[in-house]
């Protein structure tokens, strides 16, 4: 059972990612900056991460030479509490089952996360945006219109709320603009090409 201060410390930014990444590699010890990396959370905010999950009893450290090495804890009765901590994460899996829900759609380029949720700045409960990209098959108001159905049955199945952003694939390829800014985002569903 989780406790309620677990919980608030859970509930905050990169916590989670940064469990996940210890355990799927629970046989390596990183440092801060190699764990920051790897679970893709900003340095400052995997310090904090590592002092506050060190002392609920989750993480040890020990310092090698001006560097701190992270591992996750042996001890049986934390690493029990640890296997409820899901290894995805709800806001993320809803956008790529909206994703995959949208995917039968031969209008559909492809679906990037942005916002909050791609950036892994997000708190529990925040809805996803993500943006769909159509072709000239369509219309904006066909795309959106398909999207919004997609989003509101998810909402229904999973209680997360995704927020369909619907951009040509023409505007996608414009320099500058919205386009511009999305192209770096994350691809959570792409139409395979040939």
């Amino acid at each position: 059972m989780l406790s309620r201060e677990l919980i608030s410390t859970l509930a905050k930014s990169g916590r989670i990612e940064i469990l996940r990444t210890l355990k799927a590699y629970h046989d390596r010890q990183f440092t801060i900056n190699e764990l920051a990396r790897t679970s893709g959370v900003p340095v400052m905010t995997t310090w904090r991460a590592v002092r506050e999950l060190k002392a609920a009893g989750l993480l040890k450290t020990r310092r090698i030479g001006n560097s701190t090495a992270v591992w996750i804890t042996d001890d049986p009765a934390k690493l029990r509490t640890l296997r409820t901590v899901p290894d995805t994460d709800p806001q993320k899996a809803a956008a790529r089952a909206f994703a995959e829900s949208l995917s039968a759609q031969p209008w559909l380029v492809e679906c990037r996360l942005f916002g909050t949720v791609g950036r892994g700045d997000h708190r529990p409960g925040e809805e996803v945006d993500v943006a769909v990209v159509y072709d000239e098959s369509v219309t904006e108001e066909q795309a959106k219109a398909s999207s919004t159905e997609a989003a509101a049955a998810l909402l229904g199945r999973t209680n997360v709320s995704v927020v369909p952003l619907c951009v040509s694939s023409k505007e996608m390829g414009r320099r500058g603009g919205l386009g511009s800014e999305l192209r770096d985002k994350e691809t959570i569903w792409e139409r395979k090409r040939g």
